[in-house]
């Protein structure tokens, strides 16, 4: 399984994820932030503050989090 190298947060609720095998992702937020899940992250700021982990996890703080795997299958439906 690949791992986070990098992760950039963008001004409309996107993150360019970057893997460790030269891979790109972008992916949206701004859908996921009606759920009760990620609304806290409808706060530029906060959703900014994205950190990385050990290479699996999106973390917010204790907020909330997300998985590489989560990630994955999300950008394949």
């Amino acid at each position: 399984m690949s791992k986070i190298t990098n992760i950039i947060p963008k001004d409309d609720y996107t993150l360019l994820i970057e893997l460790d095998n030269a891979h790109k992702i972008i992916m949206d937020m701004k859908p996921r932030l009606e759920s009760v899940r990620f609304c806290k992250l409808a706060d530029l700021d906060m959703f900014k503050s994205v950190k990385i982990e050990n290479g699996n996890n999106l973390i917010w703080d204790s907020l909330c989090q997300i998985t590489i795997d989560e990630i994955i299958n999300l950008i394949e439906r």
